[in-house]
Protein backbone atom coordinates (compact mmCIF):
# COMPACT_ATOMS: atom_id res chain seq x y z
CA UNK A 1 0.00 0.00 0.00
CA UNK A 2 2.89 2.68 0.42
CA UNK A 3 3.80 2.62 -2.72
CA UNK A 4 0.39 3.54 -3.86
CA UNK A 5 0.37 6.16 -1.08
CA UNK A 6 4.06 7.53 -2.33
CA UNK A 7 2.80 7.08 -6.32
CA UNK A 8 -0.63 9.22 -5.04
CA UNK A 9 1.92 12.26 -3.43
CA UNK A 10 4.02 12.14 -6.51
CA UNK A 11 0.86 12.38 -9.03
CA UNK A 12 -0.55 14.95 -6.41
CA UNK A 13 2.92 17.19 -6.13
CA UNK A 14 2.73 17.24 -10.19
CA UNK A 15 -1.10 18.36 -10.53
CA UNK A 16 -2.13 15.17 -11.95
CA UNK A 17 -5.47 15.63 -9.92
CA UNK A 18 -7.69 14.28 -12.24
CA UNK A 19 -5.69 11.11 -13.21
CA UNK A 20 -4.71 10.51 -9.49
CA UNK A 21 -8.63 10.54 -8.96
CA UNK A 22 -9.16 8.25 -11.67
CA UNK A 23 -6.40 5.51 -10.68
CA UNK A 24 -6.61 5.60 -6.46
CA UNK A 25 -10.15 6.38 -6.09
CA UNK A 26 -12.71 3.40 -5.25
CA UNK A 27 -15.85 3.56 -7.82
CA UNK A 28 -17.98 4.22 -4.70
CA UNK A 29 -15.50 6.50 -2.72
CA UNK A 30 -16.99 8.75 -0.02
CA UNK A 31 -14.98 12.34 0.06
CA UNK A 32 -15.66 14.19 2.48
CA UNK A 33 -14.52 18.55 2.62
CA UNK A 34 -14.54 19.81 5.78
CA UNK A 35 -17.23 17.57 7.22
CA UNK A 36 -19.51 18.05 4.16
CA UNK A 37 -19.91 15.29 1.16
CA UNK A 38 -18.52 16.49 -1.75
CA UNK A 39 -18.89 13.27 -3.42
CA UNK A 40 -20.18 9.84 -2.97
CA UNK A 41 -18.27 8.53 -6.33
CA UNK A 42 -14.87 8.24 -7.89
CA UNK A 43 -17.16 10.31 -11.24
CA UNK A 44 -18.61 12.98 -9.30
CA UNK A 45 -15.46 13.38 -7.68
CA UNK A 46 -13.92 13.65 -10.54
CA UNK A 47 -16.29 15.85 -12.48
CA UNK A 48 -16.77 18.22 -9.79
CA UNK A 49 -12.43 18.74 -9.38
CA UNK A 50 -12.22 18.35 -13.43
CA UNK A 51 -14.09 22.04 -13.57
CA UNK A 52 -11.74 23.44 -10.93
CA UNK A 53 -8.61 22.03 -12.59
CA UNK A 54 -8.95 23.34 -15.83
CA UNK A 55 -9.18 26.93 -14.35
CA UNK A 56 -5.69 26.33 -12.66
CA UNK A 57 -2.24 27.42 -14.90
CA UNK A 58 0.20 26.12 -12.70
CA UNK A 59 0.27 23.90 -10.16
CA UNK A 60 2.60 24.25 -6.74
CA UNK A 61 2.39 21.12 -4.42
CA UNK A 62 4.65 20.17 -1.44
CA UNK A 63 4.43 16.59 0.63
CA UNK A 64 4.88 18.51 4.71
CA UNK A 65 4.28 15.66 6.18
CA UNK A 66 2.83 11.65 5.89
CA UNK A 67 1.76 9.06 8.56
CA UNK A 68 0.61 5.90 7.40
CA UNK A 69 -1.08 2.80 9.98
CA UNK A 70 -2.43 -0.02 8.08
CA UNK A 71 -5.04 0.77 5.83
CA UNK A 72 -5.00 4.87 7.30
CA UNK A 73 -2.79 7.38 5.73
CA UNK A 74 -2.57 11.27 6.46
CA UNK A 75 -0.90 13.27 4.16
CA UNK A 76 -0.88 17.32 4.40
CA UNK A 77 0.03 18.97 1.78
CA UNK A 78 0.99 22.68 0.77
CA UNK A 79 -0.78 24.18 -2.07
CA UNK A 80 -0.17 27.07 -4.39
CA UNK A 81 -2.50 27.63 -7.26
CA UNK A 82 -2.26 30.62 -10.65
CA UNK A 83 -5.74 30.36 -11.98
CA UNK A 84 -6.08 32.12 -15.65
CA UNK A 85 -6.73 35.31 -14.07
CA UNK A 86 -3.57 35.11 -12.18
CA UNK A 87 -5.13 35.24 -9.21
CA UNK A 88 -2.75 33.27 -6.61
CA UNK A 89 -4.32 30.54 -4.14
CA UNK A 90 -2.24 29.15 -0.76
CA UNK A 91 -3.01 26.68 1.54
CA UNK A 92 -2.65 23.65 3.18
CA UNK A 93 -4.58 20.61 3.22
CA UNK A 94 -5.10 17.32 5.29
CA UNK A 95 -5.81 14.74 3.27
CA UNK A 96 -7.43 11.36 5.85
CA UNK A 97 -7.84 8.30 2.96
CA UNK A 98 -8.82 4.90 4.62
CA UNK A 99 -7.41 2.36 1.75
CA UNK A 100 -9.02 -0.85 0.63
CA UNK A 101 -6.52 -2.61 -1.13
CA UNK A 102 -5.09 -0.20 -3.97
CA UNK A 103 -8.66 1.78 -3.64
CA UNK A 104 -9.13 4.77 -1.40
CA UNK A 105 -12.46 3.72 -0.08
CA UNK A 106 -13.10 7.23 1.95
CA UNK A 107 -11.09 10.29 2.19
CA UNK A 108 -11.36 13.52 4.35
CA UNK A 109 -10.28 16.76 3.38
CA UNK A 110 -9.90 19.74 5.89
CA UNK A 111 -8.08 22.56 5.39
CA UNK A 112 -5.77 23.44 7.93
CA UNK A 113 -5.31 27.27 8.75
CA UNK A 114 -1.99 28.87 8.47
Amino acid sequence: MEECIDDFIAMNESGLVLELCEKYYDENVLMLNNGTVFAESMREAYDKQKGFVETVTTFEVKLVSKVIKDDYSELIFDYKMTGQDGNITAFTGKHIQIWKGKKIIKEEYLSIEG
